[in-house]
């Protein structure tokens, strides 16, 4: 901050598994809200009316002891407030920008104009390189995703319901111990066209139940795509499987610290193209706070590959959009030996 010129930075967030990171990096509560966090003293955290005498409060914001909690019903009013108290004539910094209500956005700009600046950048570097605390958060949660796949392939069957192996995952996450989930579903065919909740399919026999099984332990995710034969895999999405077990084997030689990762995208789509396969969908992401840390696994990608980044790596396998698919994946740790699987799940062998 001293660096960028900042006298406070002013942190957004919303409850939902791509907008609450940088909240919950700071005070430990994964329902969004806003954080005034100054160069020095503690930082303010806002909450609803009422809600500091709360017996739960404790649960909900787990660095309490290091915020100054201000209760309101007005934040456009209070924050403006709060950031003109540290005030210094230098910079305000935004973090969360498009998580901004209009209210406060507009009170912030006619307070402070061209001083108000996205400072984003400051969360993605220090949030970009997991500790052994977060790193083992994030092992929790893929053996939560574990178990739920082992608890999905001892279950599923023609005739269940979306909505019953909906209910079961959820269950499973909760029964864990994890926060919340994130989780994908398509238990039409053997396709992909994933919706975030059931759609009322039924599964059918030697077809496949796509799911995104994405559970957050003490706020940190893992994820664990997989598509799962119904009897038995479809040969077409069998030839599908071998392609995306060999795009993994390729992911493997170049998750390394230095690698960029618009070459790794280039490897992972070019490799299931030569099968005669597409690949039209995000092959990966960062993970950790959010489902989706900041960045993708895109052609235009500046990132660089660090030892201590988490990613999610999934590349899809399909026909055409919205046509046969298949779609699976692992979360790995890059390590300066390699990159570390978090699943102990052998997809590659499934049949």
């Amino acid at each position: 901050m001293v660096k960028d010129e900042l006298d406070c930075l002013v942190i957004f967030g919303l409850g939902d598994d791509f907008n609450r990171g940088n909240i919950r990096y700071i005070t430990g509560s994964g329902r969004g809200g806003c954080c005034v966090f100054p160069l020095e003293d503690k930082p303010v955290f806002y909450i609803g009316p009422n809600q500091s005498k709360s017996p739960k409060i404790r649960k909900i914001v787990e660095a309490i002891d290091l915020l100054e909690l201000r209760e309101t019903a007005d934040h456009a009013l209070q924050v403006g407030k709060e950031v003109s108290r540290f005030y210094k004539g230098n910079k305000i910094g935004i973090v969360g920008m498009g998580c901004i209500s209009v209210p406060v956005y507009l009170n912030l700009q006619g307070l402070f104009g061209t001083k108000l600046v996205d400072a984003v950048s400051i969360f993605e570097q220090v949030r970009a390189i997991k500790s052994e605390e977060e790193i083992e958060k994030i092992r929790i949660a893929a053996s939560v995703a574990d178990n739920v796949f082992n608890q999905l392939m001892a279950t599923i069957q023609p005739g269940i319901s979306d909505y019953e192996i909906y209910g079961l995952v959820k269950n499973i996450i909760y029964g864990y111990g994890c926060d919340y989930s994130f989780d994908l579903i398509d238990a039409e065919g053997s396709k992909m066209n994933m919706t975030y909740w059931p759609t009322g399919e039924k599964l059918r026999n030697n077809s496949t139940l796509f799911m995104e099984i994405t559970p957050a332990f003490e706020g940190y995710y893992a994820q664990l795509p997989v598509t799962l034969p119904v009897g038995s895999y479809p040969p077409l999405i069998s030839k599908m499987v071998a392609t995306w077990k060999k795009t993994d084997e390729l992911a493997i030689t170049l998750l390394r610290p230095e690698t960029r990762v618009s070459d790794l995208y280039h490897y992972l789509i070019k490799s299931v193209e030569e099968d005669g396969f597409i690949s039209p969908l995000r092959p990966g992401h960062a993970i950790g706070l959010d489902a989706l840390d900041f960045w993708s696994i895109t052609e235009s990608s500046p990132v660089v590959l660090q030892a201590g980044m988490v990613l999610a790596v999934h590349p899809s396998i399909m026909t055409e959009l919205g046509g046969d698919a298949c779609g699976m994946g692992y979360t790995y740790l890059i390590t300066t030996d390699g990159p570390e699987r978090f699943s102990q799940i052998d997809l590659g062998s499934l049949k």
